[in-house]
């Protein structure tokens, strides 16, 4: 059950986030069209869900396979040579991640002691996303490259 809800864990976040963004909005747009008092906190709160959608959604399409990728290249070697591509590509996209990870940590830590205007929460919670979805990318890199070091194609 902990496994199925981790395979799952983006899909999970992500229509969590945009369900909670989506909520955010329609309570701003209310308060501002129906009570003539619109919220001030409410676009921060939309965009920092937002910057979080984003992250995990880039996690999201990285196990669907679904980012840009050219396969002319790749169609046109043998079997050995795609898989050893394919192994190239999961370890260039582990190392991406972890840039991701460490840099958007620094980034995220730096900004502990910053506020947000409206809300005034640390600015570490919207770059955290950043380390968020590099850890999700690392994990879904790893499993890539295992997959196709083991001659798996990618995930449809």
């Amino acid at each position: 059950m902990i496994r199925a809800a981790f395979d799952r864990l983006e899909e999970i976040l992500s229509v969590a986030l945009v369900t909670a963004m989506c909520a955010v909005v329609a309570l701003q747009v209310f308060c501002r069209l129906v009570l003539g008092s619109p919220l001030s906190w409410s676009e921060e709160l939309a965009t920092i869900l937002f910057v979080w959608v984003t992250m995990i959604g880039a996690s999201l399409a990285l196990k669907r396979g679904e980012h840009f990728a050219v396969e002319l290249l790749q169609a046109r070697l043998p079997s050995a040579g795609r898989r050893t591509a394919g192994v190239l590509v999961g370890l260039l996209l582990t190392v991406f991640s972890l840039i991701l990870l460490v840099k958007g940590f620094e980034m995220a830590w730096r900004n502990i002691p910053v506020r947000t205007p409206a809300m005034e929460i640390p600015r570490a919670l919207p770059y955290a996303a950043v380390p968020a979805g590099g850890t999700l990318m690392l994990i879904r890199s790893l499993q890539i490259a295992w997959s196709r070091l083991r001659g798996e194609g990618p995930k449809p």
